[in-house]
């Protein structure tokens, strides 16, 4: 037999006999019943509905940010190539600049239509 086993048996001649054991039931169940009952903070609640509410609000605009339509404009349909007048809003200068990087960059299919010119 293994060590298991061995701590098994000479555990069994070692158990409690219990002369009444529904009155011992009853006597545990008194004393539960007896103990303080835990208070549940108002705080927990009220912190968990603000983070929650939070969290939606930096989704919902996180989504919305992506539906926005700020993705860079490409080259040929730049629409704002001028400087921005000094009244201009912010998005109006973040185009332009995207604009301007647009025209400075080479895209895969201006190199293809290069090669294919060359031939």
């Amino acid at each position: 037999m293994n060590k298991t086993d061995d701590i098994l048996e000479r555990l069994k001649g070692q158990q409690p006999s219990i002369d009444n054991p529904d009155e011992l039931t009853e006597q545990i169940m008194a004393k539960l019943d007896s103990l303080p009952a835990k208070k549940e903070s108002v705080l927990l609640p009220l912190v968990r509905t603000v983070l929650s509410l939070a969290a939606m609000w930096i989704i919902g605009f996180f989504i919305y940010l992506q539906f926005e339509g700020s993705a860079p404009l490409e080259a040929g349909n730049c629409m704002l190539s001028e400087v921005p007048r000094s009244g201009a809003t912010l998005r109006e200068v973040y185009k332009s600049r995207l604009c301007q990087e647009c025209k400075k960059t080479i895209s895969y299919t201006k190199i293809r239509s290069k090669l294919y010119e060359n031939k």
